[in-house]
C-alpha cells in the first residue's frame, strides 16, 4: 500500500514539474538513442559481411588450408611446398568431409589478340563449382574427363571476360594464358567488388591437372577448401586435418605448422576490425552519455529538493516515514530514466530505420537494444537517485515545515 502510494507521488511531482522532468530525461534518451543506433550498426555490419562471404561460397561449414605458416592472409613461409594431392586425398577420405577441392594459383597475363589483361588463374577439381556455389551463366564447367585428358579448357570470371571480349560472348573462343593456348567453355555468374575493393570476377579457373602439366608445371598445391558435412562439424575436422598434414609432412612435435587455415569467422573479424574498434569507440561515447545523463538526474533532483521542502515536510508532518520520502524520490529517479530509455529507444529506432532506408550504413534492427535501454535506463535510475532520495528523507521535519 504504501510503495503504491509513494509511487502515485512520484508520478504527481514529475508531472508538477514538467521542466526539471524534461531536463533529467533528455541525457538518458541521449545515451539510450546512441546506443541502439550503435547496436544496430554493429549487427548490421555483422549480417553484412557474413551474407557477403557466404555469396562467395565461404559458408559456415567450409574452410580452407593454406601452405605456409602464419595468420590468416599474412602468412610467412609462403614458399612451403609440401602440400600435395596426396594430402587432398587422405582428407577427403574423412568421414566428417564432404567435398576437397585441391587448388594451385598464379596471378598471369592472358591475351585475346590486341587484347591482354591480367588475373588470377587457379588450377582446380571439377568440384570446385558445387564447393563455392557459383553458377555459371554461360557455357559449362569443366568434368572429370577434362581432368583425366588434361585438356586446355578455361572458365572466365566477369572482369576478365569482360576486358578481352567486351559485350562479346567468349564461349568456343582462344585465349592465350601465358604460352598456353585455352579454350573458353564457360563464365562465372558477376559476384561486384566487395567493401574492402577486393574483385571476387578477376579470376580464371582451369583443370588442375592441366595447370600441374602445362602451364604451372609445379606438383605442390597452394591451397584446399574443405566442406565439412556439417557447420558443428567444422572443428572436430580442422583437428583432423591438422594431424594428417603434420604426418604426411613429417613434423616433429616441437615444430611449428606448415599450413594454415581461414575459416568464416576469421575473415569476418579480419573485415570488420576497423568497424569493430569504431564500434567500441562509440560504446564508449554511449556510455559516458548514459553516466552524465545520471549525473544530471542526481544535481537535478538535489535541486529539486531544495525547490519541493515544503511538500517534504507537510508528508512527513502528516505520518510519512523516512523510508516513503526515500521511495518517493528513487521511483521519481526511476520513472525518469525509464521515460528517458523509452524515448531514447524511439529516437534510435526512427534514426537506424532511416539509416537502413537511406542505405548510409548496415543497420540489424532486433530487440537486443530495446531491452539494454530498459536495463540501462532502470540502473542508471537506480543508481544517481540514491543519494539525493536519501538527503531529501534525513531533512528535518522542523526545518521542512518551517
Amino acid at each position: 500500500m504504501r510503495i503504491s502510494r509513494n509511487l502515485v507521488q512520484a508520478f504527481r511531482g514529475l508531472r508538477l514539474n514538467k521542466g526539471n522532468t524534461f531536463l533529467m530525461t533528455l541525457g538518458i534518451m541521449i545515451g539510450i538513442a546512441s546506443l541502439t543506433v550503435i547496436v544496430a550498426i554493429g549487427e548490421g555490419t555483422k549480417s553484412k559481411v557474413l551474407s557477403r562471404i557466404a555469396s562467395l561460397g565461404f559458408g559456415p561449414e567450409s574452410f580452407s588450408v593454406y601452405s605456409g605458416a602464419g595468420r590468416l592472409f599474412f602468412g610467412r613461409n609462403r614458399n612451403v611446398t609440401s602440400m600435395t594431392l596426396q594430402d587432398a586425398d587422405d582428407i577427403r577420405a574423412m568421414p566428417e568431409v564432404a567435398i576437397v577441392v585441391p587448388r594451385q594459383r598464379k596471378r598471369m597475363r592472358i591475351i585475346n589478340k590486341k587484347e591482354f589483361t591480367s588475373t588470377r588463374v587457379y588450377g582446380v577439381s571439377p568440384e570446385w563449382q558445387p564447393a563455392r556455389q557459383w553458377k555459371v551463366v554461360d557455357g559449362t564447367f569443366f568434368n572429370d574427363m577434362d581432368m583425366e585428358r588434361k585438356r586446355k579448357v578455361i572458365v572466365l570470371g566477369a572482369t576478365p571476360a569482360y576486358n578481352l571480349f567486351g559485350e562479346k560472348d567468349p564461349i568456343g573462343k582462344k585465349i592465350r594464358v601465358g604460352q598456353v593456348f585455352f579454350e573458353v567453355i564457360g563464365l562465372l555468374k558477376k559476384k561486384g567488388l566487395t567493401e574492402s575493393g577486393y574483385d571476387p570476377d578477376n579470376r580464371a579457373l582451369i583443370p588442375l591437372t592441366t595447370s600441374m602439366s602445362r602451364l604451372f608445371r609445379q606438383a605442390h598445391l597452394h591451397s584446399m577448401k574443405v566442406v565439412s558435412i556439417h557447420p558443428e562439424m567444422v572443428q572436430k575436422t580442422m583437428e583432423g586435418v591438422t594431424q594428417i598434414l603434420r604426418r604426411n609432412h613429417g613434423l616433429s612435435s616441437l615444430a611449428d605448422d606448415d599450413f594454415r587455415f581461414v575459416t568464416p569467422e576469421g575473415i569476418m573479424q579480419w573485415v570488420t576490425e576497423s568497424e569493430q574498434a569504431l564500434n567500441r569507440m562509440l560504446f564508449l561515447v554511449s556510455t559516458v552519455s548514459l553516466l552524465v545523463g545520471g549525473v544530471v538526474i542526481m544535481n537535478i533532483l538535489l535541486v529539486s529538493i531544495r525547490e519541493r521542502i515544503r511538500e517534504i515536510g507537510v508528508r512527513r508532518c502528516f505520518g510519512a516515514r523516512r523510508s516513503d520520502i526515500t521511495q518517493q524520490f528513487l521511483f521519481e529517479s526511476i520513472l525518469v530514466s525509464l521515460l528517458g530509455g523509452l524515448m531514447g529507444a524511439i529516437l534510435g529506432w526512427t534514426l537506424s530505420t532511416a539509416l537502413r532506408h537511406f542505405d548510409f550504413l548496415p543497420v540489424k534492427i532486433t530487440l537486443d537494444p530495446f531491452l539494454l535501454a530498459f536495463i540501462f535506463s532502470m540502473i542508471v535510475g537506480l543508481i544517481f537517485g540514491i543519494y539525493p532520495a536519501r538527503k531529501a528523507a534525513l531533512l528535518s521535519p522542523d526545518e521542512t515545515i518551517r
